[in-house]
């Protein structure tokens, strides 16, 4: 009965679970506060935006790019969001302009990458950089806020005492793993990333693949900045500093190549991000200074990397062993 769990299960879930398990252990054992209801809403709160925008990457980098403006992006919509709404506009409508707007870069970003042939860490960050430029341009450093009552007291409903936000990410996350297993164009980003070449040969329209991606990570990094403002009730330039960084390296430690494309899940990703959100808030609970968080991040980008180029040379190995012995 073990061995058949085990087989299912890949192991790289299990050493993070592994992982996830003993933090916790340790930090209840060290703090008597870590396990209470208040701090867990704290920990998954936090990490929450960043955990929205994994999905969205995840495809991306599977996809074999990669997606560097969404930390340009989400204080972008967070500002049009937020202009909108001081103007008078519905909520659902300037939600729904924001949307369009964040799917409308996602078409940029993607139209770049295919027309100028050009790597899309290039253009994504030229996207980030001009977009940043223009948040700061827009609010002239000052922060956007005093929206009406109505708003503050819808955002600030929490129903089965989760945040609005969280009921989100859980919608999202169960959407992205059903369509990563069953949807034919979520499938064929996999082969997209795995083989270029391959995969027009067989047929498949790569650029559309490519555009699918780009559109989606963006529009979930617009929705991460509306979002941002029913949390905090107003809209700033500075809302995803360093966002970017924290996104891929909880994709990566959730077991998806950065170097190569083809490679990952979503699954992983829901427990890279699970893990980044916990070791985060140890640092908070153990009262480390959090200016050795970005030191954290970097140290886990270069270990995921190389236990990922490990295990696809442990994996190479292997099928060489068995295609000699038969």
């Amino acid at each position: 009965m073990l061995r058949k769990i085990k087989n299912k299960m890949n192991l790289h879930y299990l050493v993070l679970i592994f992982c996830i398990t003993c933090i916790f252990v340790i930090m209840s054992i060290q703090s008597p506060f870590f396990l209470t209801w208040n701090n867990i809403d704290v920990l998954v709160n936090n990490f929450i935006m960043e955990a929205i925008m994994a999905l969205g990457m995840t495809m991306v980098i599977i996809s074999g790019g990669i997606d560097i403006s969404i930390s340009g992006i989400l204080p972008f919509i967070a500002i049009i969001f937020a202009k909108l709404m001081l103007i008078g506009v519905n909520p659902w409508l300037a939600s729904l302009i924001g949307l369009v707007v964040s799917g409308t870069i996602g078409l940029f970003n993607n139209s770049l990458r295919h027309v100028l042939r050009l790597h899309p860490m290039i253009v994504t960050m030229a996207t980030q950089l001009t977009l940043k430029g223009l948040n700061l341009a827009i609010t002239g450093g000052s922060v956007l806020s005093k929206f009406s009552r109505s708003f503050t007291s819808f955002t600030a409903q929490r129903p089965l005492g989760l945040s609005i936000p969280i009921w989100i990410y859980i919608l999202l996350a169960v959407l992205f793993v059903a369509l990563s297993k069953h949807n034919r164009r979520f499938i064929h980003v996999f082969f997209v990333g795995g083989s270029n070449e391959a995969s027009m040969l067989s047929g498949m329209k790569i650029n559309s693949i490519f555009r699918m991606v780009y559109v989606i990570s963006a529009i979930l990094a617009g929705l991460a900045g509306i979002l941002s403002v029913t949390v905090y009730n107003s809209a700033s330039y500075s809302f995803g500093q360093g966002v970017e960084m924290k996104v891929i390296t909880a994709v990566a430690i959730g077991g998806t190549s950065l170097t190569h494309g083809g490679e990952g899940s979503i699954t992983g990703t829901l427990l890279g991000t699970l893990f980044m959100a916990i070791v985060y808030n140890a640092f908070v609970m153990s009262g480390i200074s959090t200016y050795y968080q970005d030191v954290f991040t970097g140290g886990m980008l270069i270990v995921a990397v190389l236990l990922s180029e490990g295990a696809r040379a442990i994996n190479k190995r292997t099928n060489q062993a068995k295609s000699l012995i038969k």
